[in-house]
C-alpha cells in the first residue's frame, strides 16, 4: 500500500472559466428576459456582452492590481467560449420551442 499514489484528478482552469461564463450568461439571460422583460434575442445579446465585458475587466484588474496573480489571454478565450456555448444553447432552445409550437418555457 505504501507504493500506491493516490491523486485526485485536477480540473482544468480553462474549463472552469468556460463553465463559469456559461452559467453567467444563462443567469443574466434569465434576469433580462424574465425580470426586465427584454425580447428573447436582445436578452441573449445583453447577457453575452455583460459576460464578455466582465471577463475582460476581471482579467485586466487581475493583471494590474494584484501581485500574486497575472492576467491570461487564454482565460479570456475560455470565457468567450463559455459565453458562445451558452448563447448557442439559448438560441437553439428558442428555435426548438418555436418549431414545436410549445410556448410553456419561453
Amino acid at each position: 500500500m505504501d507504493n500506491v499514489v493516490e491523486e485526485l484528478p485536477s480540473v482544468n482552469d480553462k474549463v472552469m472559466h468556460a463553465l463559469t461564463h456559461f452559467i453567467l450568461v444563462v443567469l443574466w439571460f434569465l434576469v433580462f428576459y424574465y425580470r426586465f422583460s427584454f425580447k428573447y434575442y436582445k436578452a441573449i445579446v445583453l447577457a453575452a456582452l455583460f459576460s464578455l465585458v466582465y471577463g475582460i475587466a476581471i482579467e485586466l484588474l487581475q493583471g494590474y492590481l494584484t501581485i500574486s496573480r497575472q492576467s491570461d489571454f487564454k482565460d479570456v478565450l475560455a470565457n468567450v467560449l463559455g459565453m458562445v456555448f451558452a448563447s448557442i444553447l439559448l438560441v437553439s432552445i428558442k428555435k426548438h420551442v418555436l418549431k414545436n409550437n410549445n410556448t410553456l418555457l419561453f
